[in-house]
């Protein structure tokens, strides 16, 4: 299955209760670079709906490793911040886990994929979580991409295999994908 956009198919994307989508391409934001906004209901529809998704293995970063430890601020960065847990001397449990991206449970460690991590800080004003991989530029800008650009790298449901149209599709249909598909 490609990654086309709707309008590219020539059909009308919607909402789960069948309301027109105005893009499947781009999130609302404040501006062309602004922050994504919490109330583009296509956007959080469709994170739900990942999230949810019933398939055996993790998504994103399904094969990685992980520790337990303390993070202790060790010089003064409150000009910086305000949060509790980054004021020096303060010490924080803590648990990283490091990973492969696209790799599924099972795949070799000599593919080239990218490496993810994750850091989990539990603070006394809730978990702070932080995540990153080791790319110079992400594929996507937009978390409305995500979704679709984690389904054009995974195996098919059908035979099992990996769809490098699908793959194709997708880099080539989101032009920002460029700069990281040539690294």
């Amino acid at each position: 299955m490609s990654e086309k956009t709707a309008d590219q198919q020539g059909w009308t994307q919607t909402t789960e209760s069948g309301i027109p989508v105005s893009s499947d391409e781009h999130s609302l934001s404040v501006g062309a670079d602004g922050p994504i906004l919490l109330h583009d209901h296509y956007l959080i529809e469709q994170m739900a709906a990942f999230n949810r998704e019933m398939i055996p293995d993790r998504q994103p970063h399904a094969k990685g490793s992980g520790a337990f430890g303390t993070f202790e601020t060790t010089q003064d960065v409150s000009r910086y911040t305000a949060a509790k847990f980054l004021q020096p001397g303060v010490k924080t449990e803590v648990a990283a886990r490091f990973s492969t991206v696209a790799g599924e449970a099972g795949s070799p460690d000599t593919w080239r994929d990218p490496r993810g991590f994750a850091l989990k800080f539990y603070t006394e004003d809730g978990n702070f979580d932080m995540v990153g991989n080791n790319t110079p530029i992400f594929f996507i800008r937009d978390p409305l991409k995500f979704q679709h650009f984690i389904h054009s790298q995974k195996r098919r449901v059908d035979n099992g295999l990996r769809d490098n149209d699908m793959q194709w599709d997708f880099w080539t249909l989101s032009p920002e994908t460029a700069h990281q598909v040539t690294c």
